[in-house]
């Protein structure tokens, strides 16, 4: 994972991304308990070309490319043997989520991964299976900040689905 996390730190030097965080499962266990998962989750700030009204990863996976990453698993490019699948960060939520992801030290290696609070609300604002348990996982966990989560609720219009899912799975 740590050599994965200097690739991005990588990218982010060189300037091929603008900003990352790391979500998904993959972050969640960051915050508690390591939690199964396929691949790893990178939400990503990508500028559209210029006179392009549309973003691509193009850019960036001929960067990848460039560094020895060229195979995929599934819909995940292989990055030290770890499939990760790159997210262009939508407005709102997501874009919080990666401005305001912790930064990590971990020996010398820098992880960039969203709070809890904000991977809880996005699993709310998708709202599959996966993701009612992962929101059950994340707001018992000891650090997770219930005022925090209630700011992020209701600064991006979810207060009111997370009061009818609260009251359906008993939180």
């Amino acid at each position: 994972m740590e050599a994965v996390c200097d690739v991005l730190e990588e990218l982010l030097k060189q300037g091929s991304l603008s900003a990352y965080a790391i979500g998904g499962a993959t972050a969640a266990g960051f915050h508690g308990e390591p939690l199964a998962t396929r691949d790893i989750d990178v939400f990503v700030f990508l500028e559209a070309s210029p006179g392009s009204l549309l973003v691509s990863l193009s850019p960036l996976f001929e960067r990848l490319s460039q560094m020895g990453f060229r195979d995929f698993d599934e819909e995940g490019i292989l990055i030290n043997g770890f499939p990760v699948q790159f997210l262009s960060a939508t407005p709102g939520l997501e874009t919080e989520a990666v401005t305001e992801a912790l930064v990590i030290q971990f020996d010398t290696h820098v992880i960039r991964v969203m709070t809890p609070e904000h991977l809880a609300a996005i699993a709310l604002k998708l709202g599959r299976p996966k993701d009612r348990a992962r929101l059950v996982y994340l707001v018992s966990l000891p650090e997770f900040d219930r005022s925090r989560f209630g700011e992020v609720l209701s600064k991006h219009g979810l207060t009111e689905r997370w009061d009818t899912w609260a009251s359906g799975l008993g939180l």
